[in-house]
Protein backbone atom coordinates (compact mmCIF):
# COMPACT_ATOMS: atom_id res chain seq x y z
CA UNK A 1 0.00 0.00 0.00
CA UNK A 2 1.42 3.45 -0.92
CA UNK A 3 2.75 5.53 1.96
CA UNK A 4 3.19 9.24 2.50
CA UNK A 5 6.76 10.46 2.59
CA UNK A 6 7.83 13.28 4.89
CA UNK A 7 11.05 15.13 4.07
CA UNK A 8 12.24 17.25 6.99
CA UNK A 9 14.37 20.08 5.64
CA UNK A 10 17.02 21.77 7.76
CA UNK A 11 20.26 23.69 7.22
CA UNK A 12 22.76 21.12 8.47
CA UNK A 13 26.10 21.26 10.30
CA UNK A 14 29.72 20.32 9.70
CA UNK A 15 30.54 16.61 10.04
CA UNK A 16 32.99 17.38 12.84
CA UNK A 17 34.30 20.52 14.53
CA UNK A 18 37.68 20.09 12.85
CA UNK A 19 38.70 23.09 10.75
CA UNK A 20 38.78 21.17 7.44
CA UNK A 21 35.18 19.95 7.92
CA UNK A 22 34.01 23.41 8.95
CA UNK A 23 35.67 24.87 5.86
CA UNK A 24 33.88 22.38 3.62
CA UNK A 25 30.53 23.17 5.23
CA UNK A 26 31.01 26.95 5.06
CA UNK A 27 31.98 26.84 1.38
CA UNK A 28 28.86 24.85 0.50
CA UNK A 29 26.66 27.11 2.61
CA UNK A 30 28.05 30.48 1.54
CA UNK A 31 28.25 29.64 -2.16
CA UNK A 32 24.46 29.40 -2.27
CA UNK A 33 23.26 32.48 -4.15
CA UNK A 34 20.30 32.73 -1.78
CA UNK A 35 22.81 33.30 1.05
CA UNK A 36 25.22 35.69 -0.71
CA UNK A 37 23.42 37.18 -3.68
CA UNK A 38 26.26 38.51 -5.80
CA UNK A 39 27.51 37.20 -9.19
CA UNK A 40 29.19 33.79 -9.04
CA UNK A 41 32.80 34.88 -9.77
CA UNK A 42 32.72 37.57 -7.08
CA UNK A 43 30.96 35.21 -4.67
CA UNK A 44 33.59 32.50 -5.24
CA UNK A 45 36.45 34.90 -4.57
CA UNK A 46 34.76 36.34 -1.49
CA UNK A 47 33.89 32.96 0.01
CA UNK A 48 37.04 30.99 -0.86
CA UNK A 49 39.53 33.82 -0.61
CA UNK A 50 38.29 35.88 2.32
CA UNK A 51 35.39 34.63 4.44
CA UNK A 52 36.14 30.91 4.85
CA UNK A 53 39.89 31.19 5.57
CA UNK A 54 39.19 33.78 8.26
CA UNK A 55 36.00 32.36 9.68
CA UNK A 56 36.60 28.60 9.68
CA UNK A 57 39.10 28.42 12.61
CA UNK A 58 36.88 30.70 14.72
CA UNK A 59 33.73 28.74 13.86
CA UNK A 60 35.47 25.41 14.50
CA UNK A 61 36.44 26.54 18.00
CA UNK A 62 32.86 27.61 18.66
CA UNK A 63 31.42 24.33 17.37
CA UNK A 64 33.74 22.48 19.75
CA UNK A 65 32.23 24.38 22.70
CA UNK A 66 28.73 23.07 21.99
CA UNK A 67 29.51 19.67 20.42
CA UNK A 68 27.63 16.75 21.97
CA UNK A 69 30.33 14.25 22.93
CA UNK A 70 30.13 10.96 21.01
CA UNK A 71 26.99 12.20 19.21
CA UNK A 72 27.79 15.21 17.05
CA UNK A 73 26.43 18.64 16.24
CA UNK A 74 23.35 19.54 18.33
CA UNK A 75 21.39 20.53 15.22
CA UNK A 76 22.08 17.16 13.58
CA UNK A 77 21.49 15.14 16.75
CA UNK A 78 18.23 16.84 17.69
CA UNK A 79 16.88 16.78 14.14
CA UNK A 80 17.56 13.05 13.96
CA UNK A 81 15.89 12.45 17.34
CA UNK A 82 12.91 14.54 16.26
CA UNK A 83 12.59 12.55 13.02
CA UNK A 84 12.56 9.24 14.90
CA UNK A 85 9.90 10.46 17.35
CA UNK A 86 7.86 11.96 14.52
CA UNK A 87 7.96 8.62 12.70
CA UNK A 88 6.53 6.95 15.80
CA UNK A 89 3.79 9.58 16.06
CA UNK A 90 2.78 9.34 12.40
CA UNK A 91 2.80 5.55 12.27
CA UNK A 92 3.37 3.04 9.51
CA UNK A 93 1.42 4.99 6.86
CA UNK A 94 4.27 7.53 6.75
CA UNK A 95 8.00 7.40 6.08
CA UNK A 96 10.05 10.20 7.62
CA UNK A 97 13.49 11.21 6.37
CA UNK A 98 15.82 14.15 7.00
CA UNK A 99 17.38 16.21 4.21
CA UNK A 100 20.04 18.77 5.17
CA UNK A 101 20.50 21.62 2.73
CA UNK A 102 24.28 21.90 3.11
CA UNK A 103 25.33 18.70 4.87
CA UNK A 104 24.59 15.03 5.49
CA UNK A 105 22.16 13.37 5.42
CA UNK A 106 21.61 15.28 2.20
CA UNK A 107 18.39 16.15 0.42
CA UNK A 108 19.60 14.13 -2.55
CA UNK A 109 20.15 11.02 -0.44
CA UNK A 110 16.65 11.27 1.02
CA UNK A 111 15.05 11.81 -2.40
CA UNK A 112 16.88 8.83 -3.89
CA UNK A 113 15.57 6.64 -1.09
CA UNK A 114 12.05 7.99 -1.52
CA UNK A 115 12.36 7.29 -5.24
CA UNK A 116 12.69 3.57 -4.51
CA UNK A 117 9.40 3.54 -2.58
CA UNK A 118 5.76 3.42 -3.60
CA UNK A 119 4.66 6.84 -2.37
CA UNK A 120 1.18 8.33 -2.46
CA UNK A 121 2.63 11.80 -1.92
CA UNK A 122 5.76 13.49 -0.60
CA UNK A 123 5.31 16.13 2.07
CA UNK A 124 8.05 18.75 2.11
CA UNK A 125 8.41 20.04 5.66
CA UNK A 126 10.88 22.92 6.09
CA UNK A 127 11.84 23.17 9.77
CA UNK A 128 11.93 26.97 9.62
CA UNK A 129 8.96 28.64 11.37
CA UNK A 130 9.25 31.88 9.36
CA UNK A 131 9.74 32.02 5.60
CA UNK A 132 12.99 33.36 4.18
CA UNK A 133 14.52 32.85 0.75
CA UNK A 134 17.80 31.95 2.45
CA UNK A 135 16.22 29.05 4.35
CA UNK A 136 12.84 27.77 3.18
CA UNK A 137 13.21 29.20 -0.31
CA UNK A 138 16.66 27.77 -0.90
CA UNK A 139 15.73 24.34 0.48
CA UNK A 140 12.61 24.05 -1.67
CA UNK A 141 14.50 25.18 -4.78
CA UNK A 142 17.05 22.44 -4.15
CA UNK A 143 14.29 19.86 -3.76
CA UNK A 144 12.71 20.96 -7.06
CA UNK A 145 16.07 20.85 -8.82
CA UNK A 146 16.88 17.37 -7.56
CA UNK A 147 13.41 15.96 -8.26
CA UNK A 148 13.85 17.08 -11.85
CA UNK A 149 17.39 15.74 -12.15
CA UNK A 150 16.51 12.40 -10.58
CA UNK A 151 13.34 12.09 -12.67
CA UNK A 152 11.11 11.45 -9.66
CA UNK A 153 7.41 11.35 -10.38
CA UNK A 154 5.60 11.84 -7.11
CA UNK A 155 3.03 14.46 -6.08
CA UNK A 156 4.39 16.87 -3.49
CA UNK A 157 2.79 18.97 -0.78
CA UNK A 158 4.61 21.70 1.11
CA UNK A 159 4.02 22.57 4.74
CA UNK A 160 3.53 26.35 4.91
CA UNK A 161 5.39 28.53 7.44
CA UNK A 162 4.07 27.80 10.93
CA UNK A 163 5.28 31.01 12.59
CA UNK A 164 2.02 31.59 14.49
CA UNK A 165 0.36 28.19 14.32
CA UNK A 166 -0.73 26.91 17.76
CA UNK A 167 1.18 23.71 16.99
CA UNK A 168 4.37 25.78 17.27
CA UNK A 169 3.32 28.53 19.67
CA UNK A 170 1.83 26.39 22.42
CA UNK A 171 4.79 24.00 22.87
CA UNK A 172 7.06 27.07 22.82
CA UNK A 173 5.07 28.67 25.62
CA UNK A 174 5.14 25.47 27.63
CA UNK A 175 8.92 25.26 27.18
CA UNK A 176 9.26 28.83 28.47
CA UNK A 177 7.08 28.13 31.50
CA UNK A 178 9.01 25.01 32.34
CA UNK A 179 12.40 26.71 32.03
CA UNK A 180 11.36 29.77 34.04
CA UNK A 181 9.29 27.97 36.67
CA UNK A 182 11.09 29.50 39.69
CA UNK A 183 12.80 32.48 38.09
CA UNK A 184 12.09 36.17 38.23
CA UNK A 185 12.36 37.82 34.82
CA UNK A 186 12.53 41.57 34.14
CA UNK A 187 12.42 41.31 30.36
CA UNK A 188 11.92 38.77 27.56
CA UNK A 189 14.08 39.15 24.47
CA UNK A 190 13.09 37.39 21.24
CA UNK A 191 16.29 37.04 19.21
CA UNK A 192 15.68 36.01 15.59
CA UNK A 193 18.29 35.15 13.00
CA UNK A 194 19.12 38.26 11.03
CA UNK A 195 18.86 38.87 7.29
CA UNK A 196 20.23 41.63 5.07
CA UNK A 197 17.64 44.38 4.69
CA UNK A 198 17.88 44.14 0.90
CA UNK A 199 16.43 40.62 1.09
CA UNK A 200 13.39 41.93 2.97
CA UNK A 201 12.95 44.85 0.55
CA UNK A 202 12.58 42.38 -2.32
CA UNK A 203 9.06 41.78 -1.01
CA UNK A 204 6.92 44.59 -2.37
CA UNK A 205 5.93 47.09 0.29
CA UNK A 206 8.12 45.62 3.03
CA UNK A 207 10.44 47.50 5.37
CA UNK A 208 8.87 50.84 4.49
CA UNK A 209 8.41 51.84 8.15
CA UNK A 210 9.17 50.43 11.58
CA UNK A 211 5.51 49.48 11.95
CA UNK A 212 4.74 48.03 8.52
CA UNK A 213 5.15 44.49 9.87
CA UNK A 214 2.00 44.97 11.93
CA UNK A 215 -0.17 45.98 8.99
CA UNK A 216 -2.93 43.68 7.80
CA UNK A 217 -1.69 40.81 5.60
CA UNK A 218 1.98 41.71 6.13
CA UNK A 219 2.80 38.10 6.98
CA UNK A 220 0.86 36.75 4.00
CA UNK A 221 3.47 38.28 1.69
CA UNK A 222 6.08 35.90 3.15
CA UNK A 223 7.82 38.83 4.79
CA UNK A 224 10.35 37.30 7.17
CA UNK A 225 10.46 40.33 9.47
CA UNK A 226 6.67 40.48 9.74
CA UNK A 227 6.48 36.76 10.51
CA UNK A 228 9.15 37.14 13.21
CA UNK A 229 7.13 39.86 14.90
CA UNK A 230 3.99 37.73 14.58
CA UNK A 231 5.73 34.83 16.35
CA UNK A 232 6.96 37.04 19.16
CA UNK A 233 3.56 38.70 19.55
CA UNK A 234 1.69 35.38 19.76
CA UNK A 235 4.10 34.00 22.38
CA UNK A 236 4.07 37.23 24.39
CA UNK A 237 0.26 37.34 24.35
CA UNK A 238 0.06 33.72 25.47
CA UNK A 239 2.43 34.49 28.35
CA UNK A 240 0.36 37.52 29.32
CA UNK A 241 3.26 39.94 28.87
CA UNK A 242 2.87 43.69 28.71
CA UNK A 243 4.33 45.36 25.62
CA UNK A 244 7.03 46.98 27.75
CA UNK A 245 8.27 43.63 29.04
CA UNK A 246 9.35 42.07 25.75
CA UNK A 247 11.21 43.09 22.64
CA UNK A 248 12.57 41.71 19.36
CA UNK A 249 16.13 41.75 18.04
CA UNK A 250 18.12 40.12 15.24
CA UNK A 251 21.38 38.20 15.55
CA UNK A 252 24.12 36.64 13.36
CA UNK A 253 25.15 39.57 11.17
CA UNK A 254 27.64 38.76 8.41
CA UNK A 255 29.43 41.39 6.36
CA UNK A 256 29.16 45.17 6.22
CA UNK A 257 25.74 45.62 4.63
CA UNK A 258 22.64 46.82 6.42
CA UNK A 259 20.99 44.00 8.37
CA UNK A 260 17.70 43.85 10.21
CA UNK A 261 17.66 45.94 13.37
CA UNK A 262 17.90 46.17 16.27
CA UNK A 263 20.94 43.95 16.69
CA UNK A 264 20.84 41.46 19.53
CA UNK A 265 24.26 42.35 20.95
CA UNK A 266 23.38 46.05 21.09
CA UNK A 267 19.97 45.26 22.60
CA UNK A 268 21.60 43.19 25.36
CA UNK A 269 23.78 46.18 26.25
CA UNK A 270 20.79 48.50 26.47
CA UNK A 271 18.79 46.07 28.60
CA UNK A 272 21.66 45.61 31.04
CA UNK A 273 22.15 49.37 31.32
CA UNK A 274 18.45 50.19 31.81
CA UNK A 275 17.86 48.09 34.91
CA UNK A 276 16.68 44.96 33.08
CA UNK A 277 19.04 42.85 35.14
CA UNK A 278 17.26 39.50 34.83
CA UNK A 279 16.30 38.50 31.33
CA UNK A 280 15.08 35.47 29.42
CA UNK A 281 16.23 35.08 25.81
CA UNK A 282 14.29 33.07 23.22
CA UNK A 283 15.37 32.12 19.69
CA UNK A 284 12.10 31.23 17.93
CA UNK A 285 13.47 31.31 14.39
CA UNK A 286 14.96 27.92 15.27
CA UNK A 287 13.18 24.73 16.27
CA UNK A 288 16.50 22.97 16.94
CA UNK A 289 19.36 24.18 19.10
CA UNK A 290 22.52 24.90 17.12
CA UNK A 291 25.62 27.08 17.01
CA UNK A 292 23.54 30.25 16.76
CA UNK A 293 21.48 29.46 19.86
CA UNK A 294 23.88 27.61 22.15
CA UNK A 295 27.12 29.45 21.45
CA UNK A 296 26.25 32.84 19.94
CA UNK A 297 23.30 33.54 22.26
CA UNK A 298 23.84 31.08 25.13
CA UNK A 299 27.55 31.74 25.71
CA UNK A 300 28.58 34.94 23.91
CA UNK A 301 25.28 36.66 24.55
CA UNK A 302 25.32 35.88 28.24
CA UNK A 303 28.92 37.08 28.63
CA UNK A 304 28.10 40.30 26.74
CA UNK A 305 25.03 40.96 28.89
CA UNK A 306 26.92 40.49 32.15
CA UNK A 307 29.89 42.58 30.98
CA UNK A 308 27.49 45.51 30.67
CA UNK A 309 25.91 45.08 34.09
CA UNK A 310 23.38 42.30 33.63
CA UNK A 311 22.91 39.78 36.42
CA UNK A 312 20.77 36.78 35.46
CA UNK A 313 20.50 35.45 31.92
CA UNK A 314 18.34 32.48 30.96
CA UNK A 315 18.41 30.98 27.49
CA UNK A 316 15.18 29.15 26.65
CA UNK A 317 15.97 25.87 24.85
CA UNK A 318 14.60 25.30 21.38
CA UNK A 319 11.83 22.73 21.01
CA UNK A 320 14.30 20.11 19.73
CA UNK A 321 12.69 16.67 20.17
CA UNK A 322 10.17 17.76 22.79
CA UNK A 323 7.32 15.23 22.83
CA UNK A 324 4.49 17.79 22.81
CA UNK A 325 6.08 19.61 19.89
CA UNK A 326 6.56 16.32 18.05
CA UNK A 327 2.92 15.39 18.52
CA UNK A 328 1.66 18.80 17.42
CA UNK A 329 3.93 18.79 14.37
CA UNK A 330 2.57 15.36 13.44
CA UNK A 331 -0.94 16.82 13.63
CA UNK A 332 0.12 19.61 11.28
CA UNK A 333 1.40 17.09 8.77
CA UNK A 334 -1.76 15.02 9.00
CA UNK A 335 -3.81 18.12 8.27
CA UNK A 336 -5.31 18.46 11.75
CA UNK A 337 -5.96 22.02 12.80
CA UNK A 338 -6.27 23.02 16.43
CA UNK A 339 -8.94 25.66 16.97
CA UNK A 340 -7.45 28.54 18.94
CA UNK A 341 -10.49 28.68 21.20
CA UNK A 342 -9.63 25.21 22.44
CA UNK A 343 -6.21 26.29 23.67
CA UNK A 344 -5.53 25.50 27.31
CA UNK A 345 -2.95 28.27 27.64
CA UNK A 346 -3.37 30.70 30.48
CA UNK A 347 -1.41 33.89 31.02
CA UNK A 348 1.98 33.52 32.68
CA UNK A 349 3.95 36.49 33.93
CA UNK A 350 7.23 36.64 35.85
CA UNK A 351 8.27 40.11 36.94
Amino acid sequence: MPKKGVLLLNIGSPRTYQVHDVKKYLKTFLMDKDIISIPYPARWLLVHGLIVPRRAPYSAANYQKIWMTNEGSPLTVYTDRFAKKLQAELGEDYVVKVGMRYAEPSIEKALREFGEMDLETLILAPLYPQYAEATTGSSLKEVDRLIGRLGLEVPTETLPPFFEDPAFIEPSVQMIRQTLADKKVDHYLFSFHGLPEKQIRKVQGCLRTDGCCFEKNACAKNCYRAQCYATATRIAESLGLLDSHWSVSFQSRLGRGEWLKPATDHTLEILAQTNKKKIAVLCPSFVTDCLETLEEIGLEGQAHFKEHGGEEYTLIPCLNDNEIWTRRFAELLMGLKIVEAESELTPFVSF
